[in-house]
């Protein structure tokens, strides 16, 4: 029996991404992107924003350069949103369109780098072509 079958499947996903510049980073999140702040920590080296009523990204700021990470974020339309983030000028990476893994989708690039993608299910599991598995 799966995971998700007996109630273990995952619900949510908090990524924590490394920044440079905290105030900098919450203020592109909250008027580009339309997130609010929940907490900083008093010394500014933590923080947290959410989108919606599960969605949150913790941030650590650091100096050392790293690898960008990227998150993908699950949205009712892709399409509307997409429409949205141009309007405030947020840079798209990576254009809205239909993937063959069932998602139509978009990328933006955050100022530390960060690449977030959005996107919503066009097709069922059923209906995705299996890709073959790299592993034996």
């Amino acid at each position: 029996m799966a995971a998700a079958e007996r109630g273990l499947g995952w619900q949510a996903l908090t990524p924590t991404l490394p920044v440079r510049d905290m105030p900098a980073t919450l203020a592109w999140y909250r008027d580009a992107l339309g997130c609010e702040i929940a907490w900083t920590w008093d010394d500014g080296s933590f923080a947290a924003i959410f989108h919606g009523e599960t969605v949150e990204i913790f941030f650590a700021r650091g100096d050392r350069p790293v690898a960008p990470p990227t998150c993908y974020v699950r949205v009712a339309d892709a399409d509307c949103l997409h429409a949205l983030y141009r309007e405030r000028g947020v840079t798209i990476v990576e254009p809205l369109a239909s993937k063959p893994w069932g998602m139509r989708e978009f990328a933006v690039r955050d100022p530390d780098g960060h690449v977030l993608r959005f996107g919503h299910g066009e097709k069922t599991v059923a209906e995705i072509p299996r890709f073959r598995s790299a592993l034996p």
